[in-house]
């Protein structure tokens, strides 16, 4: 049970107050977390009522796709242009604001900006500083197996136009990646080296923020894609319903069953009619000379077997017909695997 205080008590706690040495403020907080039944300690928790708390938590369904093909078909090109062999896989997908986007990235290295037409919004590409140099090294006929060295300075301009041209090969191959779910025309406008100047997106933008990593030779590096999520909004029931198809057939409605089994009816197969069989020793075969008959276990009337590759398909009957030698199919066999 609590004490109570007696008028005398009560009289000297006022003039405690009022003389000051007493906190009001203090003693108010130490009050509240005793009448709190011990809740001291506990962290209060800040809610962004604009923002929301779980704004990193989206996911696009089977958006993976069409960074995983623009994986391959970049590292194809860049291979093409750099003629040496490039290998590039892609890492994490995250989604970000924009505004915490450009604090972290700190000059970390030199961003495209990319245009999404007729998406709206626009994008980065942006290529780290190893790439920058490295890259610009490799297109003069330094080798991928040459130790590289990041140079502490800005990227000049004439690295920049060579810088941009291999951006804007991965904007085509983008485009390419892009197309079963439309036609798309990205390219870059521009190219900065001053993070500062990048002013695309308001700052609380949510955009999806893709890695790559990539490899020539000893060379390592990064490229990371960055695309407001309302520029790919549009496309998200489609992907979640529909499923992602890998190709112009699909896009028209099909899918990869129906592909492959249409591209396996064009295969084409031989197919032989056999009369009979004869098993022969090595030796035997030796000593054939021109002239010999063979001479086969078989009868005319007898139904041959007409093969489909290795597998016997058919039974059938052999017969003439406008002077070649033809076969009437009987009966069609079971074929094992």
């Amino acid at each position: 049970m609590e004490r109570i205080l007696n008028q005398e008590e009560i009289d000297e706690l006022l003039s405690a107050f009022d003389d000051g040495d007493i906190d009001a403020g203090l003693q108010s907080g130490n009050q509240k977390s005793s009448s709190s039944g011990g809740a001291e300690g506990k962290k209060v928790s800040s809610i962004d009522l604009i923002r929301g708390q779980n704004y990193s938590k989206w996911r696009i369904a089977n958006l993976d796709v069409i960074f995983n093909s623009f994986a391959r078909y970049y590292s194809i090109a860049l291979s093409n242009s750099l003629q040496q062999g490039v290998t590039i896989s892609k890492g994490d997908v995250v989604s970000r604001f924009f505004e915490d986007l450009l604090v972290e990235q700190k000059q970390a290295g030199v961003p495209g900006v990319v245009s999404l037409d007729p998406l709206k919004g626009s994008g980065l590409l942006v290529f780290d500083r190893n790439l920058c140099f490295g890259l610009v090294e490799v297109l003069f006929g330094m080798s991928g197996a040459t130790d590289f060295v990041v140079l502490d300075r800005d990227v000049s301009a004439i690295e920049i136009n060579i810088i941009k041209s291999l951006m804007s090969e991965g904007c085509r191959v983008f485009n390419r990646a892009f197309r079963p779910m439309g036609e798309l025309n990205s390219a870059i406008s521009r190219v900065e080296t001053n993070w500062r100047l990048i002013n695309i997106l308001a700052p609380e933008t949510e955009v999806i923020e893709v890695d790559f990593s990539v490899q020539v030779g000893s060379l390592k590096g990064n490229i990371m894609l960055v695309i407001p999520y309302f520029s790919l909004e549009p496309f998200k029931d489609r992907l979640r319903d529909e499923g992602f198809q890998f190709s112009e057939e699909g896009k028209k409605g099909g899918n990869w069953s129906k592909h492959l089994e249409n591209e396996l009816g064009k295969m084409e197969m031989s197919v032989s009619a056999v009369w009979g069989e004869l098993f022969l020793t090595i030796e035997e075969i030796l000593s054939l000379n021109k002239g010999d008959i063979i001479s086969f276990d078989y009868e005319e009337t007898s139904p041959i077997k007409v093969m489909a590759g290795e597998k016997t398909k058919y039974s059938a009957k052999p017969g003439v017909r406008n002077g070649k030698k033809v076969v009437r199919l009987a009966k069609q066999e079971s074929v094992g695997d």
